[in-house]
C-alpha cells in the first residue's frame, strides 16, 4: 500500500494581532472589574453603614430635643442649676455621656440667642465606619444635632408674691383686667376682703388659697385657681447675680446726703453708700441711667413731681436699703429697654438684692404711698421684701408694671390700673403661667 503523502509544509505565519488584543482586554477587564467591585463594595457598605449613621443622627436629634425640653421645664420650677442638670440627665438616659453634651443658657446661636428663658442643647456621637470609609474619606462620622426649647409665658401676671401673701383691700376700684394676680408662696394666700368696692382681674393663681375670691361682686374673666403650680418668675436669675463691693472713691457720698434736687446716675461700678433723701422742692427730674445704692436707701417725698425716663434704681449690699416714694403729686418713671451699664437690668425699674425677709406693713421695704398721678413703667423686683402700695388715685397710662415682691399689700386705690400689655416696649420681662416648647 502506498504511503500517504506528507502534509505540505506551510510557511510560518506572523502572530495574530487579535490574540494580543484579546489578552490586553482581559487585563483591562480585570482592572475595571477590580475598580467596579471596590465601588460596588463601597456602595454596599455605604448603604449598610449609612442606615446606622442616619439612625445615630435621628437619635441625636431626638435626644437633643428631649434634653432641651427637660431643661426648660425644670427651669420654671427649680431654677437654672436644676435645668442644666436635667438636660444632661435626659441626654444621658439616651446614651449620651456628659462629654457628648453641651447645654447653653441662654443659647449662643439661632433666633433665641441671649434669651434667658431658652435652653440650647448640642449632642454629638462618633459613629465608626469601615466599608464606606473610601467614600467618606475617614474612619468615622459625627452625629451632631441641636435642640432649643423656650419657656414661653402664656397668661401674664402683673402682681406676684414669692414668699408671702397678696392683699388687696379698701380700694374703691382694683383693675387688672389684662393680667393675673398670683402668689408662689406655699401655704400663703391671696386675700381680697369685702372692704373693696370693685375688683376686676384676668384671673388669680395661688399655690395657697384665695380668701374672698368667691365673692360674686368680683370679676375674674379666667376664674381663680387655688393650690396651683407656681407662676414663672422671669427675674429669678438676679437672685444668684454677683454684686460688686463698692468702697472708697467709688462711693459717691460718704455721709448722709439730703438734697432738694436731682442726683446723678452712678452706673454699676459706683454707688451711693449713704442714704439719699430728695424732698422739699417743686419738681425733680433725674437723668436717664442706673442709680445704685449700696447699704443705703432712697426716699423721695413732699415734692410736686418726680420724673425719670430710662432709669433703673438698684439696691445692693449686705443690708440693702429701702425705697420710699410718697406725698408726691405726680410720679412718672420708666425703665430702660436697654440698660447701658448692665444688660441684666434691661427693663428693670426697681430692684433690691436682699435674700432675706425684710419689712412689714408698718415699715415696708418698698413704699409707694399717697401719690395722685402714679405712672410707672418697668419691672419691680423686691424678692423677700414687703411691698406696700396705697392711696393712689389716678389711672396709669404706661401699661407696664410687672410687680414681683416677697409680700405685697395694695390698698386705697381709686382708679389705678395694673397692666403689662406694653411691657415689650420697655424690654420688661413679665411673670405668668409658662409652657416649654421647641423652637429650633
Amino acid at each position: 500500500m502506498p504511503r500517504p503523502a506528507a502534509p505540505p509544509i506551510l510557511p510560518r505565519q506572523p502572530p495574530r494581532r487579535w490574540l494580543a488584543a484579546a489578552r490586553d482586554r482581559r487585563g483591562a477587564t480585570a482592572a475595571v472589574f477590580a475598580v467596579v467591585a471596590s465601588v460596588l463594595l463601597g456602595m454596599a457598605g455605604l448603604a449598610m453603614e449609612g442606615g446606622a449613621i442616619h439612625l445615630a443622627r435621628l437619635n441625636a436629634q431626638t435626644s437633643a430635643d428631649a434634653a432641651a425640653m427637660a431643661a426648660a421645664s425644670a427651669y420654671q420650677y427649680r431654677g437654672r442649676t436644676a435645668a442644666l442638670a436635667a438636660a444632661t440627665e435626659v441626654a444621658g438616659r439616651n446614651g449620651f455621656t456628659a462629654a457628648m453634651v453641651t447645654v447653653n443658657n441662654p443659647p449662643t446661636s439661632g433666633s433665641a440667642t441671649g434669651n434667658r428663658n431658652a435652653f440650647e442643647v448640642l449632642v454629638n456621637r462618633t459613629v465608626p465606619v469601615t466599608l464606606s470609609r473610601a467614600f467618606l474619606g475617614a474612619g468615622s462620622v459625627q452625629a451632631t444635632r441641636r435642640g432649643v426649647a423656650l419657656l414661653q409665658t402664656s397668661a401674664k401676671a402683673c402682681i406676684l408674691s414669692l414668699t408671702g401673701s397678696v392683699t388687696i383691700q379698701n380700694s374703691g376700684s382694683f383693675n387688672a383686667t389684662s393680667c393675673y394676680v398670683g402668689s408662689n408662696a406655699p401655704g400663703a394666700s391671696v386675700n381680697i376682703p369685702q372692704s373693696n368696692g370693685a375688683v376686676q382681674a384676668l384671673g388669680v393663681s395661688t399655690m395657697g388659697t384665695c380668701s374672698g375670691c368667691n365673692n360674686v361682686r368680683w370679676s375674674f374673666s379666667q376664674g381663680y385657681q387655688e393650690h396651683a403650680p407656681p407662676l414663672g418668675n422671669p427675674y429669678s436669675f438676679l437672685d444668684s447675680k454677683a454684686q460688686p463691693s463698692i468702697s472708697g472713691a467709688s462711693c459717691l457720698n460718704t455721709t448722709p446726703l439730703n438734697t432738694n434736687g436731682p442726683i446723678q446716675p452712678s452706673g454699676t461700678n459706683r454707688a451711693y453708700c449713704a442714704s439719699v433723701s430728695v424732698a422739699n422742692t417743686s419738681a425733680v427730674t433725674f437723668q436717664p441711667g442706673t442709680y445704685v445704692f449700696q447699704n443705703a436707701s432712697l426716699t423721695v417725698g413732699s415734692i410736686a413731681s418726680f420724673a425719670c425716663a430710662g432709669c433703673s434704681f438698684i439696691f445692693i449690699g449686705n443690708t440693702p436699703g429701702n425705697l420710699s416714694i410718697s406725698n408726691t403729686s405726680t410720679v412718672t418713671l420708666s425703665a430702660p429697654a436697654v440698660n447701658s451699664s448692665d444688660a441684666d437690668y434691661d427693663g428693670v425699674l426697681f430692684y433690691r438684692a436682699g435674700r432675706s425677709a425684710s419689712g412689714s406693713s408698718g415699715a415696708p421695704t418698698l413704699n409707694l404711698q399717697s401719690v395722685s398721678a402714679f405712672n410707672l413703667a418697668g419691672g419691680v423686683y423686691f424678692p423677700q421684701a414687703y411691698v406696700k402700695i396705697g392711696n393712689v388715685s389716678s389711672t396709669a397710662s404706661a401699661g407696664c408694671l410687672a410687680l414681683v415682691g416677697g409680700t405685697i399689700e395694695i390698698g386705697s386705690l381709686s382708679s389705678y390700673r395694673f397692666d403689662v400689655s406694653t411691657c415689650a416696649t420697655y424690654g420688661t420681662p413679665v411673670p405668668g403661667t409658662q409652657l416649654a416648647r421647641l423652637v429650633e
